[in-house]
């Protein structure tokens, strides 16, 4: 009797306990981040958009009428699809980043940092 006790103590512990989504998904962040930014691509002044681990490039061709918004959604969206803290740069028109540079912070327009649950700087206006 008492190991069945134990038993269903120990199923339920295990059942009980949290499984990090960040835990079950294996695909790299750049392929995380491509699937939940996908809409970026169907905004005309988006240029290009490129990933690199916790980072977020957006190239635009010019400048929406929402621009700031546009950033801090990317940004909210790219953080909860991840898990984690991320950056969002917005770089000016005709910005080339070439890979070596993804590690340093390039000249950007504006800058979004977020984690999952809320934006925690960001200088875009």
């Amino acid at each position: 009797m008492a190991r069945k006790i134990g038993l269903i103590v120990l199923t339920a512990l295990i059942l009980g306990t949290p499984i990090h989504a960040e835990a079950l998904d294996k695909r790299p962040p750049w392929k995380i981040l491509g699937e939940a930014l996908t809409y970026l691509h169907s905004i005309p002044e988006v240029a290009w958009v490129q990933f690199h681990e916790h980072k977020v490039f957006i190239s635009w061709k010019s400048r929406p009428r929402n621009f700031a918004r546009i950033n801090t959604i990317a940004a909210k969206r790219a953080a909860h699809a991840l898990h984690n803290e991320v950056t969002v740069y917005s770089l000016p028109p005709g910005e080339i980043l070439p890979e070596e540079l993804w590690g340093y912070e390039p000249p950007s327009l504006c800058k979004t940092i977020a984690n999952p649950q809320e934006i925690i700087e960001s200088n875009c206006r």
